[in-house]
């Protein structure tokens, strides 16, 4: 039997993302299958009627899911090939914001379980001699946006802002000279019988840009304890806008 080297390498790194679970991953795929990106592929290239007999089989269990996963294993490929041949991450990357996103984000009711892996938590804190600190205007209508006491001190004033949209655009505004610090990470979830304890949950940042300023322009796995940290200085009034995306992790890193 052929060993991956490479993989047993990440897996044994403890920074792979804990499994999901049989069903949700069934979930998962179903809804790529059923996507029109895996349609328009695979047909692309074969018969749609290989299509709808696979539509047809899972339906009535015929042959149950294999079918219609063998089609996305093939659409994939079919996509990889596309991207080889071409240097378009940027627009695979707005291709699957745009169009696979916003399938899970508006259409559909997420499970719980699946958002560790595709949320993205952002804290921003501006330290000043006393001065005051606002988020003007954030771009994801479905974003939290939280000020907690752990995070406010004399000199400091933080929040804290998760969002699964895959991308984020906000403004945030001084009163007082200082600086702002700005961390991207992962969720803070712990493990169920040890709660002193943080699951790694990674996310790859593909983007940052503050005041169109780019800082992170390739993927950037981090998760809650390894994250990454920029600090911005300010004037009394100053905005400054923020621009982030990001990916569910995919490198191997």
């Amino acid at each position: 039997m052929l060993r991956d080297k490479k993989i047993e390498k990440i897996l044994a790194s403890n920074q792979n993302n804990p499994a999901i679970s049989e069903q949700l991953l069934k979930n998962c795929l179903k809804s790529i299958f059923d996507s029109r990106r895996t349609y328009g592929l695979f047909t692309s290239q074969f018969n749609a009627d290989l299509y709808d007999n696979a539509v047809h089989s899972y339906a009535e269990n015929v042959f149950g899911d294999r079918p219609a996963y063998g089609i996305v294993g093939i659409a994939k490929v079919i996509e990889d090939v596309e991207i080889s041949q071409h240097n378009y991450l940027n627009d695979y990357i707005q291709r699957f914001f745009d169009k696979d996103f916003a399938k899970i984000h508006k259409d559909t009711q997420i499970n719980p379980d699946f958002l560790p892996y595709m949320t993205a938590r952002i804290d921003i804190q501006l330290v000043s001699n006393g001065g005051d600190f606002q988020i003007d205007s954030v771009s994801d209508e479905f974003a939290k946006v939280t000020k907690p006491k752990w995070f406010q001190r004399d000199d400091k004033v933080g929040y804290c802002i998760h969002s699964h949209s895959g991308k984020l655009e906000f403004l945030a505004k001084s009163d007082a000279d200082g600086q702002i610090i700005l961390w991207l990470r992962g969720m803070d979830q712990r493990y169920p019988e040890d709660k002193s304890k943080r699951i790694p949950y990674w996310i790859d940042y593909v983007n940052l840009a503050i005041n169109d300023k780019i800082l992170i322009n390739k993927i950037t796995p981090v998760w809650h304890d390894k994250f990454f940290k920029t600090v911005i200085d300010v004037k009394a009034g100053e905005k400054v806008k923020i621009k982030i995306e990001w990916l569910p992790h995919l490198s191997d890193i």
